[in-house]
């Protein structure tokens, strides 16, 4: 005697899976943002590389506001053919001036900042929003840090003289730049890498 065999019932159509997201894979506007946007950085590093010395000039002009308008003192700024000079005094007179030389300004701080914002943008897979606004965030920083080293250099030498100015520049301003560089670049990549886990946990399936 030998049992019958009835095939197995087939299971209901269960309700159909959405397409798997493609990980890393910026919507259409990103990609257009990136692609706009990261050679604009590349040329904004090289023109900053380029334009150092005329940088340079409009930097120390920011600083000769920021003394004239929160300091109050008098304040005359010259073009020297090898590095801007601020002279800052009072009604009696200017004192020694400050020149902001290559190594004192800001804009080989901020030229790889740029750089690498723009490769990121063309060549990464991270949020181009953020990397942009990374960029702009660090770049302030370093700028800001800049600006108020050379605030200070100019009171502190208006007040106690060469002495005022071997400490502020040689010891705090030298060390107050460093220390805002490396802020800048761990906040752009802290920015972009937490923005970047993000997105991953985003397109996941």
């Amino acid at each position: 005697m030998t049992a019958d065999v009835y095939p197995q019932p087939a299971r209901p159509p269960g309700p159909a899976r959405p397409p798997l997201s493609r990980p890393g894979r910026a919507p259409l506007s990103g990609r257009v943002l990136a692609g706009v946007a990261g050679p604009l950085l590349l040329g904004l590093g090289g023109a900053l590389v380029a334009g150092e010395r005329a940088y340079r000039f409009h930097e120390l002009a920011g600083a000769r506001w920021v003394v004239s308008h929160g300091l109050g003192l008098r304040t005359l700024l010259l073009a020297a053919p090898d590095a801007p000079v601020l002279y800052a005094g009072d009604a009696s007179g200017f004192g020694r001036g400050i020149a902001l030389t290559t190594g004192c300004g800001s804009a080989l701080l901020i030229a790889p900042l740029a750089l690498l914002a723009g490769v990121l943008l063309l060549f990464g897979t991270r949020g181009p929003a953020r990397v942009l606004l990374g960029f702009v965030l660090a770049a302030a920083l370093v700028l800001a840090a800049n600006l108020g080293r050379l605030t200070l250099i100019v009171a502190m030498q208006y007040r106690y003289g060469d002495e005022g100015f071997g400490w502020t520049h040689v010891l705090f301003g030298s060390v107050l730049m460093m220390a805002a560089g490396l802020i800048a670049l761990l906040f752009f990549l802290l920015l972009i890498t937490r923005t970047s886990t993000r997105d991953a946990e985003a397109d996941a399936p």
